[in-house]
């Protein structure tokens, strides 16, 4: 019969006692009078977890093999990107173990002497997720032998049938988290001008600085024009040029931004090319939400005659300039005017250039909500034939988005990361809701994962980068990369397309988590980095991208964490590595390993070679900083395949012609 908890403290404290000397004056080190490790596994009720399996997984036994692009795309990485659930498969019975009993103890013996071992926990049942509180750091044999109380703590889940409660429910009780109002997750939908009381500007009070250019007026002649010329039909999303100020091209269409005397945000969209042939034109729209606001960019949904959803159009960019020569860094940037524009397939400019009604498929109900709104589930309306969406009711949310009278929550909330709330607000405990800090690093990295990726996802009703799987079931928090692979998805990770030519960064954004896949802070021996490592999800931080420190502090607080050996030397650690001795005033741990590779919005300028004029000569001069981060951690070199030899202007950023261009003359890569 197993010993209980006290019993056997008690005897490994007899023993350290009266057997080793541990109390002893001598200062020898003497062998833990026990190779045992023992303890209990409860959940956040504090209740007992029975038949849990609990396994030391040496660090050797991790597959730490490098896992590119193509192994996401092609499913080859499926052996090792989930580094722990992964040794367990692979070696599983091999390891040191125990299955907890009714008392949720568990007992090792035999832990072997210099080793490092992550402890993890598998649990029995549905409710428990794998992982445990002990399994992020692994730790030495001497941390294990005669560690006889160790306390391990687990996620409950949700059930399938818990239901959404709402944002409103959970801060009756949560109070302390009030501080996610401001996150740039809750901003992400919002009505023009307006906050619902589940959000609040103080950390983003730039979030409506794109509405300013709604100006008030009694004609839609009264607004900020803003000019789509010179389209290139074989482009994406945006086919147009843009302008605020008449161009040399030829126009063909003039979007206007104004308000009218009910206070409603409006889209007039004038067909220039072809006034006469354009029965619909002028056409006014109602827009009805913004998108964004607090991260660089702001798109507009507006409604349309003959619809219930909703179509987006246009985008403001908070770091836009009329002044750069590249379309895609302007004020304003083409979103999707193509929906609304009928060229007939044509190139040339013809009878055929009218304003058209948009397709069913393009709304955001169908196409976009699906990673913001809590409860997400989509259903055919019957007379239009959109995919349309429903979400969590809420009193203190944004907007009616299915037109039934009660408005819905729009945006990323607490039970977006912790699951539908309805029994763990019965059972009035820690039970049925997920704790993100106590399941595996993989798994709480899926949950950043469902909406940091790109992929195409399973859905009934459409296959876009919405994952979903055939029955409309979007992925629960929780759930494993093994289970959201093979159900919610039908691809795997971004496309070459979306990543610059070394297929190692991205180039298009919400594609952080592979990213994050390729790099060593996901899986390595000693702590496995997790998105709230460095970003606190529930806000309130006062810096940039809730992080929990300021990157750009030259104190470097946010990497000493786990880098003081290194930062604490940062010249010597440059040296090493470059050659140069670098301080931390003139190069901070982000200058170099976090470079902004992606793009959401207009980035800005980074090292320039002269001046700017606005033409297209400024291509051979100016080199971008784009504006999401990488996750690889690296250091994108001078001779990437994306940077050497290509004009400045479409280069990969990297620190050379960032950071470092301050100071070193980058002319020579783009030759």
């Amino acid at each position: 019969m197993r010993p209980s908890r006290t019993y056997t403290s008690l005897l490994a404290l007899v023993s350290c006692t009266l057997v080793t000397g541990c109390f002893s004056k001598s200062g020898t080190t003497t062998e833990p009078a026990s190779t045992g490790f023992a303890g209990s596994v409860s959940d956040g009720a504090g209740l007992a977890v029975a038949g849990a399996t609990v396994f030391l997984i040496p660090t050797s036994s991790l597959n730490l093999a490098a896992i590119s692009a193509e192994d996401l795309r092609d499913r080859s990485a499926e052996n090792r990107d989930e580094p722990l659930e992964d040794a367990v498969a692979a070696s599983g019975p091999d390891f040191l173990q125990d299955v907890t009993d009714v008392n949720g103890e568990f007992s090792i013996d035999g832990v072997p002497v210099e080793d490092r071992f992550y402890v993890y926990v598998e649990p029995a049942g549905t409710e428990y997720i794998p992982g445990g509180s002990w399994c992020r750091d692994s730790v030495k044999s001497e941390g294990l032998r005669s560690n006889l109380n160790a306390e391990i703590k687990v996620s409950s889940s949700p059930s399938d049938n818990a239901t959404y409660v709402g944002m409103s429910s959970c801060l009756v009780c949560h109070q302390e988290h009030t501080s996610q109002l401001g996150s740039a997750h809750r901003l992400g939908y919002t009505v023009p001008g307006k906050t619902s009381t589940l959000q609040k500007l103080d950390d983003h009070p730039e979030v409506f600085d794109g509405n300013s250019y709604f100006l008030d007026g009694t004609a839609y002649t009264d607004g900020t024009p803003v000019y789509m010329y010179d389209p290139d039909f074989s482009r994406g999303f945006d086919d147009f040029k843009t302008s605020m100020t008449p161009p040399a091209g030829t126009v063909y269409a003039i979007l206007w931004l104004w308000k009218d005397a009910s206070g409603a945000y409006l889209i007039t969209i004038e067909n220039v090319i072809n006034p006469l042939g354009d029965a619909m034109s002028p056409a006014t729209r109602e827009v009805k939400l913004n998108y964004g606001g607090g991260v660089k960019k702001q798109r507009y949904m507006i409604d349309w005659p003959g619809r219930n959803g909703l179509y987006p159009l246009l985008q403001y960019q908070s770091q836009g300039d009329e002044g750069k020569y590249d379309r895609t860094r302007r004020q304003f940037r083409d979103y999707h005017l193509d929906f609304f524009w009928d060229n007939n397939g044509t190139p040339t400019v013809g009878t055929d250039d009218v304003i058209k009604t948009p397709d069913v498929s393009k709304n955001i109900s169908r196409n976009c909500l699906g990673c913001h709104a809590p409860g997400y589930e989509q259903y055919l309306d019957p007379v239009t034939n959109e995919v349309l969406c429903d979400s969590v009711e809420d009193p203190g949310a944004e907007f009616d988005i299915d037109g039934d009278g009660l408005v819905n929550d729009l945006n990323v909330g607490c039970e977006t990361c912790h699951g539908p709330g309805s029994e763990h607000v019965a059972n009035k405990g820690g039970r049925f809701i997920v704790a993100p800090q106590n399941i595996t690093p993989s798994r709480e990295v899926m949950i950043c994962d469902r909406c940091h990726d790109r992929i195409v996802g399973n859905g009934p009703f459409t296959h876009n980068d919405i994952p979903m799987d055939p029955n409309g079931k979007f992925p629960p928090p929780g759930i494993s990369r093994a289970e959201y692979v093979a159900s919610y998805v039908t691809t795997y990770g971004p496309a070459a397309s979306k990543n610059w030519p070394d297929d190692i960064h991205a180039k298009s954004h919400h594609q952080q988590v592979p990213d994050f896949y390729k790099s060593k802070h996901y899986r390595n021996p000693y702590h496995m980095i997790t998105c709230s490592s460095c970003h606190d999800l529930h806000g309130g931080t006062g810096n940039s991208a809730m992080l929990i420190d300021d990157p750009n502090d030259l104190d470097q607080a946010l990497c000493q964490t786990c880098h003081e050996s290194r930062i604490g030397t940062s010249v010597e650690h440059s040296l090493e590595m470059t050659g140069a001795a670098h301080g931390k005033a003139v190069a901070t741990c982000v200058d170099c390993h976090m470079i902004k590779t992606a793009k959401t919005g207009a980035g800005d300028y980074g090292a320039l070679l002269g001046a700017p004029t606005g033409t297209s000569a400024d291509d051979e001069i100016t080199y971008f900083e784009n504006d999401i981060t990488s996750h690889v951690f690296d250091v994108p070199r001078k001779s990437n395949v994306g940077v050497a030899g290509v004009t400045p202007a479409k280069a990969m950023p990297i620190p050379y012609t960032q950071s470092c261009g301050s100071c070193h003359d980058p002319s020579a890569l783009k030759y």
